[in-house]
């Protein structure tokens, strides 16, 4: 074993010099490590002693339970209004028309208001030279139980093709 040692030593002593450097930087890096993560923590507890920070941990865990609880009823209340905006105008249609052949400008017109559920109204205004008229027709399902005129039928296509859903997909 002496003459190993004897016939190596130079490279045992190059070895462990080369370990000893590895070592050593590795030692470097670990300090500088430390000192940002000592800085870090003494950021957190500057002014404050080890008590107030179990406080301030606690006031945190306690201020994260309560929004989630106000998450909740936010989630609730825009569930309700989610469906209550289903029963809101949200589909208009008008076409503009000519209701007498000696009337121009196209001063009578039809109006769809609907809903999510094609249910609403449409309203005809006729237009003359004697006066305005104004009828008002309910509507469920995109169909009336009264008569449609072609420009009330058209004004309800008119509003149905119109909508896009601005529903969030979850």
């Amino acid at each position: 074993m002496e003459s190993f040692i004897t016939t190596y030593a130079l490279e045992i002593i190059i070895f462990f010099l080369a370990l000893n450097l590895i070592l050593f930087l590795a030692l470097l890096i670990q300090v500088a490590k430390n000192k940002s993560l000592k800085r870090r923590f003494l950021d957190l507890t500057s002014n404050q002693d080890f008590k107030n920070l179990e406080q301030i941990i606690k006031q945190t865990n306690e201020k994260v339970e309560y929004f989630e609880e106000v998450l909740k009823a936010l989630s609730k209340s825009h569930r309700i209004l989610s469906e209550n905006t289903k029963l809101c105008i949200k589909k208009v249609g008008i076409v503009r028309y000519d209701a007498f052949e000696n009337v121009g400008s196209k001063l009578s017109f039809a109006l769809a208001l609907l809903d999510e559920f094609d249910t609403g109204v449409v309203i005809n205004s006729i237009y003359s030279r004697e006066g305005c008229s104004v009828y008002a027709k309910p509507v469920e399902n995109g169909l009336s139980k009264y008569p449609l005129s072609a420009e009330e039928m058209q004004a309800i296509d008119i509003a149905r093709k119109n909508y896009i859903s601005k529903e969030i997909k979850e």
